[in-house]
């Protein structure tokens, strides 16, 4: 609080002020020039130009004062932003971590449960070695033999008891109309021995196509659903989990795939091989029969009987 009372003479004006302290709540008084408010003659000044120089100052140091407090609070402020950034920052990084772990987690497990599916398939077949298809074709061969030995057989015996009946049986007729069973034995051996290697082929064909289509199966299976991982740890084990289901179900089938594949061996029975040669053999018998029936009568006309006595 200020009081304030002065003289009137000219020149310089001096007055009385009166200056309340509100922090003691004393008051006291100062003889300064007229135009001093109490508060800067409590302060020292006696002048107005020590007033206004004293007003000048505070005025200075209050804007000073509130630019100092402007720049705590930005700074206060660009601090709290600066926090509030790193926060964001560090809650990004975190959740790029945690994808990366996911996706990383998602592309082993389907890698994984893709080499699974190809093992398994892999292993149902790995009956089917070169050793395999090798024994299948001398099954094939081992069966269409059998039925060339048997025809052969009872060709040979026809032959027989043709040359018997006929009475040549050490002819040059019988030996090589046996040579023509031979040959033609060894024909049909060597067509049914192509039959095999065709029937090996075939078989070694149906396998691969078989299994190759199971191995595109299970890829096809690994591959359901997106290739970018879920985005939590549930949504990962639940795709790995349909896959895991799809490629079980296609490698529980490679068994009975392969069984279909494993029958042995199918040789159509073979016609009649030998009728061709028993057939000309039937003529050239009947030509020898009538040749010596030609030479008796001959031998006859001569003075020769035909059952070998002599003419009277």
């Amino acid at each position: 609080m200020c009081f304030s009372g002065g003289s009137t003479s000219s020149g310089t004006q001096y007055q009385v002020v009166g200056y309340t302290d509100p922090t003691s709540g004393a008051t006291n008084y100062y003889y300064t020039e007229q135009g001093v408010p109490g508060e800067y003659a409590a302060r020292g000044a006696q002048t107005v130009s020590q007033y206004q120089t004293m007003a000048s100052q505070d005025l200075s140091d209050k804007q000073i004062a509130a630019n100092k407090e402007i720049a705590a609070q930005q700074a206060a402020f660009n601090e709290k932003q600066f926090a509030y950034e790193q926060e964001q920052y560090a809650q990004q990084q975190q959740q790029t971590n945690e994808q990366a772990a996911r996706q990383s987690a998602y592309d082993t497990g389907r890698a994984q449960l893709l080499g699974e599916g190809t093992n398994q398939i892999n292993t149902a077949f790995s009956k089917f070695s070169p050793e395999y298809f090798s024994q299948y074709a001398k099954d094939y061969m081992s069966k269409a033999t059998d039925q060339i030995d048997y025809q052969k057989q009872q060709a040979q015996k026809d032959l027989a008891f043709g040359l018997a009946r006929q009475g040549i049986s050490s002819s040059q007729a019988g030996i090589n109309e046996q040579g023509l069973l031979e040959e033609t034995a060894g024909r049909a051996t060597a067509e049914q021995t192509a039959n095999a290697q065709q029937a090996e082929a075939n078989l070694r064909s149906n396998v691969a196509g078989a299994k190759q289509n199971l191995l595109s199966q299970v890829t096809s299976a690994e591959s359901i659903g997106s290739p970018i991982a879920g985005s939590t740890t549930e949504d990962v084990n639940t795709a790995l989990q349909t896959q895991k289901s799809g490629i079980s179900g296609i490698t529980s089938t490679a068994g009975d795939t392969v069984s279909s594949l494993s029958a042995v061996p199918t040789v159509s029975t073979l016609s009649n091989i030998f009728s061709g040669v028993l057939g000309s053999t039937g003529n050239l018998l009947s030509g020898v029969q009538s040749a010596a029936i030609g030479n008796a009568v001959s031998r006859g006309l001569s003075g020769t009987n035909p059952s070998g006595g002599s003419t009277k």
